[in-house]
């Protein structure tokens, strides 16, 4: 904990002198705190990046800061007091300036000293509620560390809120101390006052309108007759907050002090202030993947009372390539899409979806939500799915706040892929067979999933993890078509570590495995009576901006090729009839249509840190390692040299919508190779593998590939 010793900081230069510019500021002999805590301790501060970059800071770029000689002086008793507070009482802090044409170059030269101990720590009156050993191991202040008085006071404050978790409300605590100068070591000692343990006698609802009280009192975790808890009056904050109705909520003890020695029960407050019900909400995007996007939402966020929300959304993708909003962007700032074989992935994505949701059902632990949408979503060089449907998800959060979520989805819709995947896989290679896998089926879903979320931040977490797991299933049991059937697992872990003030390394582990059983073909099909069948939809994907970098979306793992008779370009190649002459030729393109897996594994590590400020933004950078594979289970083991390593780097810079990311990832790695195929009108024909013999791009910047996005990758 550091006291905020200094909250300004000059930006300007006195109007009667052009001043001093800051070009550099630094600090020499500091072990105890670092840079970033002592520079957020004084009032000078030094000029932006580019201000401090020779090449650049003569035409006068970057952010100037100048130089307060008053505050400047201050700055050496800010830096002591600091030391002092926390238990440095031997130090000495000197400045030395170097003044030039250029601005001013100061570095503070610190002496830290040896600091004040922590020899004991005592610990009165609590032994019968909790015992010494927890208290001790929970304070933010233990013995041999420096003795800092703000950890002193908040070690007080945890001792405080430690009993009150177990029902104390009232309890006092009074701290003591006493230094031995000549040995600079302290002994400290804590005398609690528990008082008396509480029990709920009354909840008191104050503010409502349009809201009735029994919708707040239903939320909350608080109740007559249980006893007291810190914890339950911030968990009731958070619910209540969590309906969306409120602008304010504040959750305290009616009295402030006890009635009495005797008075066992407390009354509780709730106080809360409405907020609108209705909510209109819009945005737009870009990205390489979906081009440009637009979504809208509309909330009523009491639309049948007691907290019952209503939620109307749609979004769309692919603005600028897909009818009826094509503007051939395909062909220049969103060129990943053209890429696509399939000129009907290229039209407009949306979806559409009504939801009501209940924040209570039968307790206020579980919450309900039913929804209604219908959608169009391709995936790059993948699949195109249209789907109507809806889906009912009860959402129970646990005693270890781990929400668990059972969802029964039921939709009608079909998924249109490239033919030559059902040929390579099934041996379906007449066109005619195929759409027999293509026919608009119903699938029935049913999708257990848990979230354990230890993360800080939502957009830029920096500490803690998050844990997800997921279990889809659907069969003829529930309601699915034959060929809608599979079961479908995956479970994946991140972890965030904070390595110092702005650094962070963060990395990521995915798995996923699926099964499908055998289901009959038609009639007149000419391969055997069954074949294994998973849903191109279902299936896993690998490569994107969020995946492994180093590929383009979608294009990790197997993939077929088939030649494009409508598209390629003439090229020249030597006349076979005419020695050193050449003649030019119609070559067509070859399309690449990854068919997915049936096994994912994928592994991120990434470590982010601040780079420079440019016109007062600040921009993150991140070096990252990117590794992974989608597999087709087989009779062969999946061997460690079926991964692939792509390493990168990549900026980062805030924005409203969450950090704006552009990555650059290096692909070593020849093409994937597989089955090359010619359609015709009928069939398909098998051409033999391609490439024949795989090798990696020449030249260096031809292995790079870029994505732009928003929000970090995990």
């Amino acid at each position: 904990m550091v006291l905020p010793l200094a909250a300004w900081a000059q930006d300007r230069a006195p109007a009667d002198e052009p001043g001093v510019v800051v070009r550099e500021l630094s600090f020499e002999g500091n072990q105890f705190f670092d840079d970033y805590t002592l520079r957020n301790s004084i009032a000078t501060t030094r000029s932006g990046f580019l201000a401090r970059v020779s090449v650049v800071r003569e035409i006068g770029a970057g952010e100037r800061r100048y130089l307060d000689e008053n505050e400047f002086r201050r700055d050496v008793l800010r830096v002591l007091l600091l030391y002092r507070i926390h238990g440095f009482p031997e130090a000495h802090v000197d400045t030395v300036v170097r003044r030039s044409a250029e601005g001013a170059f100061i570095r503070f030269l610190i002496s830290e000293g040896r600091p004040i101990r922590v020899r004991s720590i005592t610990i009165d009156g609590a032994s019968g509620i909790v015992s010494t050993a927890d208290l001790l191991h929970d304070l933010p202040l233990a013995v041999g560390d420096p003795f800092s008085r703000p950890r002193f006071q908040a070690a007080a404050d945890t001792v405080r809120s430690v009993l009150r978790e177990r029902g104390y409300p009232f309890v006092e605590v009074f701290r003591s101390y006493e230094v031995v100068a000549d040995s600079l070591v302290a002994d400290l000692a804590f005398d609690v006052v528990p008082g008396a343990r509480a029990i709920i006698d009354t909840i008191m609802v104050e503010g409502t309108q349009r809201i009735g009280a029994e919708a707040v009192t239903r939320m909350l975790s608080v109740a007559p007759g249980r006893p007291y808890r810190q914890s339950d009056l911030y968990s009731s904050q958070r619910d209540l907050y969590g309906l969306g109705v409120f602008n304010f909520v504040n959750i305290a003890l009616v009295d402030t002090v006890p009635g009495g020695p005797s008075d066992t029960t407390v009354g509780v407050r709730v106080q809360v202030a409405e907020a609108r019900f209705r909510r209109l909400r819009a945005g737009a995007g870009y990205g390489t993947v979906d081009c440009f996007r637009a979504l809208a939402a509309w909330t009523h966020s009491n639309a049948f009372g007691g907290g019952r929300a209503l939620d109307v959304s749609g979004r769309v993708s692919k603005l600028g390539t897909g009818a009826p909003f094509k503007a051939g962007l395909e062909n220049n700032l969103c060129g990943e899409i053209g890429k696509d074989p399939d000129t009907n992935r290229l039209k407009l994505n949306y979806n559409l979806t009504v939801t009501l949701r209940e924040p209570h059902f039968f307790d206020r632990r579980t919450r309900a939500a039913l929804s209604v949408s219908a959608e169009r979503h391709s995936e790059l060089r993948a699949f195109v799915r249209e789907v109507v449907g809806g889906h009912v998800a009860i959402t129970r959060r646990t005693r270890w706040e781990i929400p668990l979520t059972l969802t029964y989805a039921l939709s009608y819709g079909r998924t249109v892929a490239e033919p030559a995947k059902f040929c390579v896989y099934l041996n379906v290679c007449r066109i005619e067979d195929t759409r027999f896998f293509t026919d608009p089926a119903t699938q029935s879903t049913l999708t257990l999933g848990a979230v354990r979320d230890r993360a800080n931040s939502v957009l830029d977490p920096s500490r803690g993890s998050t844990l997800t797991a997921e279990m889809r299933h659907s069969s003829r049991a529930i309601g699915s078509s034959a060929l809608s059937q599979f079961t479908k697992g995956v479970v994946e872990f991140a972890s965030y570590h904070a390595l110092g003030r702005r650094t962070t390394f963060a990395w990521r582990v995915r798995v996923g495995a699926m099964t499908s059983p055998r289901v009959p073909l038609a009639k007149d099909s000419p391969v055997s009576d069954t074949v294994e069948f998973a849903p191109p939809a279902e299936r896993f994907y690998g490569g994107g901006p969020t995946s492994v970098r180093g590929y383009a979306q979608n294009t990790l793992g197997p993939v077929v090729y088939v030649v494009d008779t409508l598209r390629g370009d003439s090229v020249e190649v030597p006349d076979p009839l005419r020695p050193g002459a050449v003649v030019r030729v119609w070559a067509p393109d070859t399309l690449t249509s990854p068919t997915g897996g049936n096994r994912m594994l994928i592994a991120n590590a990434e470590l982010r840190f601040p780079f420079l400020t440019i016109w007062g933004r600040s921009v993150a950078a991140a070096a990252f390692v990117d590794v992974g594979q989608v597999f087709e289970a087989g009779p062969d083991p999946v061997g460690v040299s079926q991964l692939r390593i792509t390493p990168g780097f990549g900026l980062r810079t805030s924005s409203p919508l969450g950090p704006l990311r552009l990555d650059v990832a290096y692909n070593p790695n020849a093409p994937t190779q597989g089955t090359l195929y010619l359609q015709s009108e009928t069939s398909l024909v098998e051409l033999g593998p391609y490439p024949a013999d795989p090798k990696p791009p020449d030249g260096f910047f031809r292995r790079l590939k870029f994505h732009f996005a928003v929000g970090q990758p995990f």
